[in-house]
């Protein structure tokens, strides 16, 4: 059990002992053990009262007692060197470590690296967030995507006892929202055809795959020959950016949210399928097998080929009133899928064939594309408040016959007409 005493009276070390006064204003100490019994490390802390160090020590022997007692020390490591011990020990994928990395060396040590584990508080949580929107960032960057590392960094402080609770958890942050997809901002067909013929021609064929088969650009990047058969195409792994030796380098790596050798199947159109093939007789593949790369044979930039089609969608007048490109490569992605939606194909399918994590993604960026919902409605409510509009004509008018028919009065004798 904790004991509480004064050294002055107790301890021949002190300077103030012997310490003959009953209320001499001296600290109190509170002396415990740490969990583990008699092994356990024994600790001292020193408080102004008898009260506030008796209180401590109840704390300190309940937290034992129910095995979530926090020792003070640990929660003095810096943040910083906190961040990067954590991010050295997750099994992620490459571009997954260097979005962790990217926001703790961007953002998370700029604002919060001197302070230690135990003194974030949620505020400190609440401004850095708003720091980030201030700086630029999305409103889904910052409360989705960072959301991920900074949770995930104090969740496991928390299940290593460093910290007792997660200032993340009790911070008052908004939801990410998910943007749901303008149709109107989205390429048809047409405008399509006029941005691949501005794309320089050993990249056209990645416009062909994202905007035919709903591919990410980082897969676009990553298709192989042999990818198709049967006229489906079998999305095995995505080109990305990762942090090698210090430089950026393009790199194959798993798919979004899947582990190495998972993969999903999309239905290629005649149309694509004859665009791969005529572009695998022209240009062949690149030094890692893909159908798009750079002229040196590696890997294409995603850098590089979003300024490409940058520069095509510019080109071919599709621009806002300030001369910026009104479309970007992952409206090409958009193109795919609201084309299906919008002409009868079930959610379901689109969510598994676009790869999203859960269905209820795409509901909330795709749904309000459902095709006839509009029309279906409008004929369910006309039905409806059409036989209401009869029944209440009948109550004032009177029968087919056209005679008047007496209609109820009301306390103060004018004749009221009740409606439903």
């Amino acid at each position: 059990m904790a004991s509480v005493f004064q050294k002055c009276k107790q301890d021949e070390k002190n300077r103030h002992y012997p310490c003959g006064k009953g209320r001499c204003g001296h600290p109190w100490t509170v002396r415990f053990r740490e969990p583990g019994g008699r092994s356990g490390r024994q600790r001292e802390k020193t408080f102004p009262t008898k009260t506030e160090a008796a209180n401590y020590g109840i704390k300190v022997e309940n937290d034992k007692r129910e095995q979530i007692y926090i020792d003070p020390e640990r929660g003095k490591v810096p943040v910083r060197v906190y961040a990067h011990e954590w991010l050295e020990r997750q099994a992620v994928k490459a571009g997954t470590r260097e979005g962790y990395r990217h926001f703790i060396d961007y953002y998370l040590i700029p604002a919060l690296g001197s302070k230690t584990m135990a003194g974030v508080q949620s505020s400190d949580i609440e401004k850095l967030c708003i720091g980030m929107r201030l700086g630029g960032l999305a409103h889904s960057s910052v409360y989705g995507t960072h959301m991920v590392p900074l949770r995930a960094l104090f969740r496991s402080a928390v299940n290593e006892k460093i910290i007792a609770h997660s200032p993340v958890a009790a911070a008052k942050l908004p939801k990410a929202k998910t943007k749901r997809v303008d149709e109107r901002n989205v390429p048809d067909a047409k405008a399509i055809g006029v941005i691949i013929s501005h794309v320089r021609e050993d990249w056209r064929v990645s416009v062909w795959l994202m905007a035919g088969c709903g591919l990410r650009l980082g897969e676009a990047l990553g298709v192989k020959p042999d990818d198709i058969t049967d006229g489906v195409l079998r999305i095995r792994r995505q080109a990305i950016r990762i942090k090698r030796d210090g430089r950026w380098v393009m790199s194959l790596e798993p798919l979004k949210g899947r582990e190495e050798g998972e993969w999903r199947d999309v239905p290629v159109a005649l149309a694509v399928h004859a665009a791969v093939v005529g572009h695998h007789q022209r240009f062949g593949v690149g030094a890692a097998g893909t159908l798009v790369h750079a002229g040196n044979g590696n890997l294409a930039y995603d850098v590089h080929f979003r300024a490409e089609f940058r520069k095509a969608v510019v080109a071919a007048g599709f621009v806002d009133k300030e001369g910026k490109p009104l479309f970007t490569p992952h409206g090409l992605r958009h193109f795919f899928a609201t084309e299906g939606i919008s002409k009868g194909i079930s959610l379901v399918e689109m969510s598994r064939w676009l790869g999203h994590a859960s269905i209820q993604i795409t509901a909330d960026i795709y749904g309000h594309l459902s095709p006839d919902a509009r029309d279906r409605l409008v004929a369910i409510m006309d039905g409806s408040l059409t036989s209401l509009g009869e029944a209440t004509s009948d109550a004032v008018v009177g029968p087919a016959d056209g005679t008047a028919s007496e209609a109820p009065v009301g306390q103060d004798g004018v004749a009221s007409v009740m409606m439903a």
